[in-house]
């Protein structure tokens, strides 16, 4: 094999991190095409193994030789990037022109301090906004696609492995099911390939999925569209699955020589007008960000068309004649006052540490807005496996249609009754041994709910076996335990089928203190360890073996040799149909070969929902099956469902030997014909610990938690009684299938008083149309989804929730990913959304009304005149800037990282739907007023009520005699709105709820930040040369009484304001929720941690 291998040192140095920006760019070239050559070939000439895969060690080599599987690394935060745009900010401008105004009149203190506060904003807005955007780059990888890999580690058994996609390597062996991201270019393997089918409309533009074959093709230079044989990376799979080896990775392959072409051509036409406009854009912060931002941003300059305004009128107020120098760094420092100077970076910092917070606690955010939107949801729309479920599946039931569990023969049919049969199942619901006893019990509607942990029992009925006698009760138990060598016909078909209609693994422990692992679908997985415990386990049905030996109990568990169900042969695939949600149901074909070489047969298997199966048999044990036999069945069905067991149909049809080209041939409607009805498995997957508080929290926060599954209507309909979905009294509305949902009209949906709060049977489709009901109602919802079929309800959703272990199609559909599966963490997602969105209203009231109150001071005190008829300002220019960045800024900070409300859960969804609501402006007037009147009112006190009145001549110039009593008054007002503002830093914590009545000690930056920059005052006040040169104010001496007076004068007021609002929204507050939870205790805290 001649293969060129480029390594890249730097890769090996980095160790293959994501953010490494090595090239990447590789080359791994065969001695042929390998669409042309048998799979068997590609094999040896990439020295791969078909069963086993590449060891760990060898794959770890091929990494560091051909490097990491990517097209081009992702982007590192540019710190100098960073620096510019702070640079280029609304308010960094403002002060660079202060601080030019400032120099040019030769006020070279002002310039100086103004430069230094240029440098220390800058600096601080840099710091923040580079740990926001590594948080951002750090989130580019969630919900990108994984491979899953066969690998060998250490022994001579391989194992599935789920990997990151840059770690593929050539040679790799890949599995791929509908929903995958094809990783790197492959070839199909013979043997392994069933009805594959790949959309590679970004390759060859044609709209339809195109079928895959393992077949090599003979021409040699054909296009891509007709390399059957080959898989594609970024191709989505659409149908089926297959294994699959690698041959190129990274930039070797046909996507990457694609986004080569693309980068070179993108570098000569991304030129122009247009270019540049759009790069001004992206650095004036409204392209190229969220939603959020763009927002903010607008805000941000609107607020400085309203500065440039205010300076206006400041030099207005001298006729535009004679404009003092000290007038126009007035004027810019006025204009400076109304800009919240914290806004950008204040907003980056909340959202990446929201977004922090929430990865650690499992719900990664692939788009930072997504936090923002959670908080006013009103619904949210999750699937029940899995989420609501703990999603580990185990088979507590079969159920044959058969009169009594004979052993070794075949009972006659008995549709009315039938033989159920109860798994036992231990700690390690993988664990594939354990007893399987016939029940002598009748399944009949009315059953309780299953418990996981409790081992099958029956009441004694036996008159002759004494309730009292332990010996007699355990000797009638043993006589129900099912032998692997003594099952009844019905059962050991049923068993078949569940073991071979699978395509579930499971794996041995690694050592003696790990558990069994499995992979594949949950409920495949279920089926697969049951049959295993029949002793019908899929990997010794499939293969060749020895002639088998007598059959040990499996309730023993001590035999030599792996349990092997009777059956001297094995099993070939032939086809398979994989599930399709469309028509929820999977068929498979198998070639039974015998191990005595006489002529064998074609076994046909096919499992789903059981209204979807029906329909396709004709028989049940060799009898017709009547309407009559299926309404008997049906019983059983909903008395199954109705314990909250998830029931599934399974059937079966045995045809000739030399079907085998026409089974492989038949369309999938034509196979799936005359199947004779095998029986029923009832599958348990127990309700979370958590869901039952996530659900109450959910209904105390008025918002609507709703289940769309594919489940049967009794099953969830007892899930969802078991967590509080539904009430006990539920209407007949509340619960639909998808298909009375889907049969609506748009119209008859908005005429329902209350949309379903259960859809069972639920199609994808369904999905979309209860996104698309519920907006019609002027409301937001959450959408959780696992298949490519949910994309389009994901997207469309508010916020669009994708599963771990859910496709990677639905995971890059969604705003965010959630590690676990868990609908818990959906709740902690939009209890962390509703924080966020509060701190993001208690900072910007705190900058927007600290500026408000800057201006009152800085705009009234243009009307005190002095001997000169020019204005004496209250607050010097420096003053209004180190007030305006320093002070503020970090208290907003602050406030930004606010821990999360005990009363967040206890608000209706409206509370979170807009910041700048009536309210908002209420208290944004109230609080600037009450500041700005305050600081004001000590203004006039010292200078009219201690002094004379006496404003001097060019006080606001510099420092003489003649204006000792401006500077004493000057020194007030900063001292009154400095130190007040500290305080309404501690007031914004809580918009109702006064100073006295929140626990100050929960955040402790903020009461640093407070008492800090409180203190900070002091030295500005008294210390020589910074007082009365740089910010032209005296040292305070008696003026300290009547700051203080007005603090407690500021505290009264608050107070007041705040027992009137209170008040006022007991008497005018929004009623609770119609529907509440029906255990007022129950929390979810008392099953997680809250964030």
């Amino acid at each position: 094999m001649t293969t060129e291998k480029h390594a890249t040192s730097s890769d090996a140095e980095k160790g293959f991190s994501r953010a490494d920006t090595g090239n990447t760019a590789i080359t791994q070239s065969l001695p042929f095409k390998p669409h042309t050559a048998p799979s068997g070939k590609v094999l040896d000439a990439l020295s791969a193994n078909e069963t086993k895969g590449l060891s760990e060690q060898e794959a770890k080599k091929r990494l560091e030789q051909y490097g990491l599987n990517r097209l081009k690394p992702p982007k590192k935060p540019s710190l100098i990037k960073i620096c510019l745009r702070q640079i280029g900010n609304a308010m960094t401008v403002i002060l660079i022109a202060a601080m030019a105004v400032s120099f040019g009149t030769m006020d070279w203190i002002s310039g100086g301090v103004i430069g230094a506060l240029v440098i220390l904003n800058v600096t601080v807005g840099t710091i923040t906004e580079w740990q926001a955007e590594k948080t951002v780059a750090s989130l580019e990888s969630v919900g990108a696609p994984q491979a899953t890999v066969m690998r060998t580690a250490g022994g001579t058994e391989s194992s599935t492995k789920i990997i990151a996609v840059e770690e593929v390597v050539p040679g790799d062996l890949v599995l791929v099911k509908n929903g995958d991201i094809i990783p790197a270019d492959g070839r199909v393997l013979e043997g392994h390939c069933s009805n594959l089918e790949c959309d590679e409309a970004f390759l060859t533009g044609e709209s339809l999925p195109v079928a895959k074959q393992s077949d090599p093709i003979d021409e040699e230079d054909c296009p891509v569209g007709d390399q059957l044989s080959m898989v594609f990376s970024g191709a989505q799979v659409t149908k089926g699955r297959a294994r699959v080896v690698i041959t190129s990775t990274g930039m070797n392959t046909e996507i990457g020589k694609i986004a080569q072409a693309l980068d070179s051509k993108a570098k000569k036409t991304d030129t122009g007008f247009a270019a540049y406009w759009y790069k001004f854009k992206v650095i004036m912060g409204v392209a190229e960000t969220t939603p959020l931002q763009i927002k903010l941003n607008k805000l941000a300059y609107f607020l400085l068309g309203c500065s440039i305004l205010i300076a206006i009128i400041v030099v207005a107020s001298t006729g535009f004649k004679d404009v003092p120098l000290s007038v126009a760094t007035y004027a810019v420092a006025a204009a400076v006052s109304i800009l919240p100077a914290s806004l950008i970076a204040v907003v980056s910092l909340t959202l990446a540490r929201a977004s922090t917070d929430l990865a650690q606690r499992n719900a990664l955010v692939r788009r930072m807005d997504a936090i923002e939107a959670l908080a006013g949801v009103e619904n949210v729309c999750s699937d029940k496996t899995g989420t609501l479920t703990v999603g580990r599946m185990v088979v507590r039931k079969f159920w044959v249609p058969a009169l009594d569990p004979r052993a070794n023969e075949s009972a006659p049919v008995n549709t009315k009754r039938g033989q159920a049969y109860s798994f036992e199942t231990g700690s390690d619901p993988f664990y594939p041994r354990g007893e399987v006893r016939s029940d002598r019990e009748e399944i009949s509607p009315g059953g309780a709910v299953l418990d996981l942990k409790r081992k099958p029992q029956r009441k004694n009925s036996d008159t002759s076996t004494p309730e009292n006698d332990p010996d007699a009760q355990e000797l009638e138990l043993s006589e129900q335990v099912i032998l692997v060598d003594e099952q009844e016909h019905g059962l050991r078909d049923l068993g078949l089928c569940a073991s071979l209609c699978n395509q579930a693994t499971l794996s041995r422990p690694v050592d003696n203190e790990s558990q069994w692992e499995a992979n594949g679908d949950p409920t495949e997985i279920a089926l697969q360890v049951a049959a295993h415990k029949l002793g019908h386990g899929k990997p010794f049905l499939t293969h060749s073996r020895p002639h088998p030996q007598r059959a040990d109990s499996v309730r023993s568990g001590h035999s030599g040799r792996p349990p092997i169900a009777g059956s001297r042969g094995h099993y070939e695939q032939v086809i398979e149909h994989p599930f399709d949600s469309t028509v929820k149901r999977m068929s498979i074909a198998y070639r039974f070969v015998p191990d005595d070489k006489t002529e064998g047969h074609v076994q046909c298997y096919l499992k789903g929902a059981v209204e979807r199966v029906f329909e396709l048999c004709t028989s049940v044990h060799g009898e017709e099956l009547t309407d009559e036999r299926k309404k008997d069945i049906m019983v059983k069905v909903d008395a199954l469902a109705a314990q909250g067991l998830r029931v599934l149909a399974l059937c079966g049809k045995r045809l000739p030997a030399r079907a085998v080209d026409e089974v492989k041939s038949a369309p999938r409607d034509q196979f799936e014909r005359d199947f004779a009805f095998l029986g029923l498995a009832g599958i348990f997957d127990p309700p979370r610990k958590e869901s039952p508080g996530a659900v109450a929290d959910c209904l105390r926060a008025g918002i609507t938690p709703r289940m769309l599954t594919g489940d049967h209507p009794a099953t969830a309909t007892a899930i969802a009684l078991n967590i509080g979905i539904l009430e006990k009294a539920y209407s007949k509305e509340a619960v639909m299938t998808g298909q009375q949902f889907d049969a609506l009209s748009e119209d008859e949906i908005d005429k329902l008083p209350e949309l379903p709060l259960v859809v069972a049977r639920c199609a994808p489709e369904t999905k979309v149309r209860m996104v698309d009901a519920i907006h019609r109602r002027g409301q937001k919802t959450v959408m959780t989804g696992d298949g490519v079929n949910d994309s389009p309800a994901l997207k469309r959703a508010d916020v669009g929730v994708g599963m771990g272990t859910g496709s990677d199609v639905a995971k890059q559909s969604s705003r965010i990913v959630l590690s676990d599966d868990n609908f818990s963490t959906i709740i902690r997602a939009i209890r962390k959304g509703r924080s966020v969105f509060k701190n993001l209203a208690k900072f910007l009231l705190y900058l927007l009304s600290g500026n408000l109150a800057e201006i009152i001071v800085l705009m009234i005190g243009l009307a005190f005149k002095d001997e000169n008829d020019q204005s004496v300002f209250p607050l010097s220019a420096v003053a209004a800037l180190w007030i305006n960045t320093l002070a503020a800024g970090p208290p907003a900070l602050a406030l930004g990282l606010e821990p999360t409300a005990v009363d967040a859960m206890e608000q209706p969804p409206t509370s979170f739907h807009h910041i700048f609501n009536l309210e908002f402006y209420i208290d944004l007037v109230f609080y600037g007023v009450l500041m700005g009147s305050l600081s004001l009112v000590n203004f006039v006190i010292v200078l009219w009520g201690y002094f004379p009145g006496d404003l001097g001549r060019y006080c606001n110039e510099g420092d003489s005699e003649i204006c000792d009593p401006v500077f004493q008054a000057r020194a007030t007002c900063f001292a009154t709105l400095v130190i007040i503002l500290m305080i309404h830093g501690l007031e914004c914590k809580h918009f109702n709820k006064g100073i006295f009545q929140v626990n100050l000690k929960d955040n402790k930056v903020l009461l640093w930040s407070v008492f800090v920059l409180a203190l900070g005052t002091f030295p500005v006040v008294y210390i020589p040369v910074i007082n009365n040169k740089v910010f032209l104010h005296g040292a305070l001496k008696w003026e300290w009484g009547i700051v203080f007076g007005m603090i407690f004068v500021y505290l009264a007021c608050t107070e007041l304001y705040k027992w009137c609002k209170r008040i006022y929204f007991r008497r005018t507050h929004v009623p609770e929720p119609s529907r509440g939870p029906s255990d007022k205790t129950l929390k979810m805290e008392t099953t997680i941690a809250p964030v």
